[in-house]
């Protein structure tokens, strides 16, 4: 008895399975017998309008998922990048009702029509439709409502041409474009596509180490082409850059000024002021390697120049200062240093000192060498004063055009 009452159980479940499943099998089957009766006089050749004169208009939204890499010196940058791409199709349609309540069909992309869209500024494969392999290809499908809309993500990774403008290197920013063409004269762009499209575009986006993509925005070719645009806005992330470059060129050329304070006594003027040069050329050879090859000089390259024209003076003048340093009264000299010797000559017969003609050669030379070091002294004072003021106009210049440019970077 027992046994027959397990196997009234067995039985009553497995028909209350099988009575629950029966709409998905009838489901399953409709579906595929709905796909074999669109397709019978379907032809992918032939755009999907009843009349021969009618546009397709299309929409694409964006999806940039990573950037990858852009390279200033070439002009590329790289971006894996996915489009949405929607329109409508006038032969795949059917009724829900009549068709047991389907809403969504699936078709592979080889067997119905989908707008041909190439990328014009791209390097490698110009079609926007990249399939990883084979399988890839066979397992990308177009989504088909009952109504005849229909979309398909299409995408992978694009390296695209990008002219980097760094005049306001390492605070510059950059608008590449990925160029959308339609290679079909029936196809159109819709008006939805156009527009600031970076809330939907970063939606999975994931944030690079070096550079912050701040805007993406869809126009139509300004020349009336049927293409459509998109533009992504990139901004460098510059605290690195300004931590282990910008900041060790101020302090560098903070040194020049020592240069003046080192006593000449040291015999270490030209070996410091020598050193500090070759480091200005070192560091500008290692930025030119980095920087694109263009006419456009950058700020930066102009700041390193500076600094590279007062290191060579600082050179030149601790050059003169020791020779001047151990001169005396039979060198010739030249006349702005005469001009401070009557100075000092004057200044001392104001005084009272008239008597030292009759004093012996030696004293006559100690006292010329004297001269000379005090003339040397205000030599180096001007030189600090002028290197200070020098330093101090090119923090405040970068500050004021830095300033300038975040602030047309934020508007």
């Amino acid at each position: 008895m027992e046994k027959m009452v397990w196997f009234l159980v067995v039985i009553i479940c497995h028909v209350y399975i099988c009575s629950a499943n029966s709409p998905t099998v009838d489901q399953y089957h409709t579906k595929r017998q709905l796909k074999r009766t669109l397709m019978e006089k379907y032809s992918n050749q032939q755009i999907p309008r009843k009349h021969e004169y009618d546009s397709v208009y299309v929409t694409v939204y964006p999806y940039i998922d990573l950037f990858l890499d852009f390279n200033e010196n070439v002009g590329t940058y790289v971006v894996y990048a996915l489009f949405r791409i929607k329109w409508e199709d006038n032969y795949i349609t059917w009724n829900e009702t009549e068709n047991d309540g389907i809403t969504v069909l699936r078709f592979p992309v080889a067997e119905v029509w989908f707008p041909k869209i190439m990328i014009r500024n791209t390097i490698e494969k110009r079609t926007i439709y990249k399939s990883d392999d084979d399988l890839d290809q066979m397992t990308t499908y177009v989504e088909y409502y009952s109504d005849g809309s229909a979309s398909v993500l299409a995408g992978g990774v694009i390296e695209v041409v990008c002219h980097a403008s760094m005049y306001y290197f390492p605070f510059d920013s950059h608008v590449c474009k990925i160029e959308l063409y339609f290679d079909d004269s029936a196809v159109i762009t819709d008006y939805n596509s156009y527009g600031d499209q970076t809330l939907l575009a970063l939606t999975y986006f994931t944030p690079h180490a070096e550079w912050d993509l701040t805007n993406v925005t869809s126009v139509p070719d300004p020349d009336g082409w049927p293409q459509m645009i998109v533009q992504l806005k990139l901004e460098r992330k510059p605290l690195f850059v300004c931590v282990s470059l910008i900041l060790p060129i101020f302090l560098v050329s903070f040194l020049n000024v020592f240069v003046f304070v080192l006593p000449i006594e040291s015999g270490e003027r030209i070996s410091l002021s020598v050193t500090l040069f070759l480091t200005f050329v070192v560091i500008i050879t290692m930025v030119a390697e980095n920087l694109p090859e263009s006419s456009e000089v950058s700020i930066f390259i102009i700041l390193l120049i500076t600094k590279v024209i007062a290191s060579i003076l600082t050179t030149v003048m601790a050059i003169v200062t020791l020779s001047l340093y151990y001169r005396n009264n039979d060198t010739k000299t030249f006349s702005l240093f005469k001009m401070c010797t009557c100075a000092t000559k004057c200044r001392q017969q104001e005084n009272g000192h008239e008597n030292q003609a009759t004093k012996t050669s030696k004293h006559s030379t100690l006292s010329a060498k004297t001269n000379w070091q005090n003339v040397v002294q205000k030599i180096d004072r001007v030189c600090i004063f002028v290197l200070v003021v020098e330093i101090l106009s090119e923090i405040i210049a970068a500050l004021i055009i830095f300033r300038n440019r975040w602030g047309l970077n934020n508007s």
